[in-house]
Formats: C-alpha cells, sequence, structure tokens
C-alpha cells in the first residue's frame, strides 16, 4: 500500500510540476536549461551519440543500447555485491521505475541495469536481483559480459560514461559513485542525474518531455505549418 501511494504522489506531483509557470509552454530546445532550474543534481550531456555496447542478459541473449533506440533508456552500472551504493541506487530506480509503469510511458521506457563485477555476477545471482529490489522486468534487463569479452568490458563501458569502478585492495569491493544515465530516443546521450538525492519526479518529468519532444518532431506538419512555411 506504501509503495502505490508513493507512485500515486509522484504522479501528481508529476502533473502539478508540467503545470507550473517553469513547464506551461512546450519545453523543446530549453529543457535541459528549465530541469537545471529544477533539480541541482542534473547535469545536461547532450552527446550525438552514447556509446553503444553488446552484451548479454541473464538468459543469455545478446542485448545492444540500440535495440531500444525507439525508447528512453535509464541506464546505471550495478555490482550485486555492493554493500551499500548499488542496492540504494536500485531500489531508487526501482521507484521511478514503478512511477512511470502507472501510466502510458511504459512502453516509450527502457531500464538497463549493467553489471561492473561479470565474474562472480552469475545468471541466477542476476534474475533474483531484480526481485530484491522492486524492478519490473517487463521493460528493465540486467547485463553482463558475453563469454568472449574480457572480464572488465563492463568497467571499461562504465569508463565510456564517466564513472569508475575501482577494485579495492584488500577486499572484493569497488569503489564508485552512483550516477543514472539518460539515452534519447534514437540514442543520444541526453543527461546524468547525480547521486541519490535527485527528486525521483524531477527525472519522471524529464523522460516525459524527452517523449514529448519527439513526438513533436515527429507530428505530421499541419495546414498552417505548411502556408506559414511558404513565407519562410
Amino acid at each position: 500500500m506504501n509503495s502505490f501511494l508513493t507512485r500515486r504522489a509522484a504522479l501528481a506531483i508529476l502533473a502539478t510540476t508540467i503545470s507550473s509557470p517553469a513547464f506551461a509552454n512546450h519545453p523543446g530546445e530549453n529543457l535541459d536549461a528549465r530541469m537545471f532550474e529544477m533539480e541541482p543534481y542534473f547535469q545536461a550531456i547532450d552527446a550525438a551519440q552514447a556509446s553503444d555496447f553488446e552484451l548479454r542478459d541473464s538468459e543469455g541473449n545478446t542485448v545492444r543500447l540500440s535495440d531500444f533506440g525507439d525508447k528512453v533508456v535509464i541506464l546505471h552500472f550495478i555490482y550485486a555485491n555492493c554493500p551499500d551504493i548499488c542496492p540504494l541506487h536500485s531500489q531508487k530506480i526501482g521507484a521511478i521505475q514503478a512511477s512511470i509503469n502507472d501510466g502510458p510511458m511504459k512502453d516509450l521506457v527502457q531500464f538497463i541495469s549493467i553489471t561492473t563485477d561479470p565474474v562472480n555476477d552469475t545468471p541466477d545471482l542476476l534474475r533474483d536481483y531484480a526481485d530484491r529490489h522492486g524492478l519490473d522486468t517487463s521493460n528493465w534487463v540486467i547485463l553482463t559480459k558475453q563469454p568472449h569479452q574480457s572480464d572488465d568490458v563492463t568497467r571499461l563501458l562504465a569508463r565510456e560514461y564517466g564513472m569508475e569502478f575501482t577494485m579495492t585492495a584488500d577486499s572484493d569491493m569497488m569503489m564508485h559513485g552512483a550516477v543514472t544515465h539518460v539515452v534519447d530516443i534514437g540514442g543520444r546521450f541526453a543527461a546524468k542525474f547525480h547521486g541519490m538525492d535527485f527528486k525521483n519526479v524531477n527525472l519522471i518529468l524529464y523522460v516525459s518531455e524527452l517523449i514529448n519532444n519527439d513526438q513533436h518532431r515527429r507530428r505530421e506538419p499541419s495546414w498552417w505549418d505548411q502556408l506559414t512555411g511558404v513565407f519562410q
């Protein structure tokens, strides 16, 4: 019941935020600037293309970032044996996913977790990860290396996304931060939300507006657009 109320509250806040003066008009190209005003942990990236990858899921299927080119992708790096940051980060992502999946955006958003410890994170352990952290497998997948890839391939991928997972000398733990990466429809690396103090609703709002922007770009020109285009 509590998680249901939390999701409903997030959606209510989202509706209120969208109707606020900051988002009274379609944000369009001003989306990053407006989000920066609202969320101190937001970083606009706006890179031409996010680093693609070819990894595998817990069932052995090959998965690429480009497989989800028609969706907004929310991506983060974890490892199952992490004692603190990873489980908290995954639970936060799970709450965000639950709010998104309660609405019409579910089919337009894909969640991806990538383990940086593929040697120890076995398929059975990865399959259990979703249940332990409240992640919905209908639009979430956890990825690991393929058999022919090196053991550090996912740590090197994390570095391409600006993150370091550094093995400690006296244990099998890794030192790292928490970053939530957002890849726009079409594969553009749009933004990062740093740490775990950002407001869930702001990430949900950002994803919603990325989807709106894509739909706005794709819509058929109206008769007014065609008429005014003649005189430009």
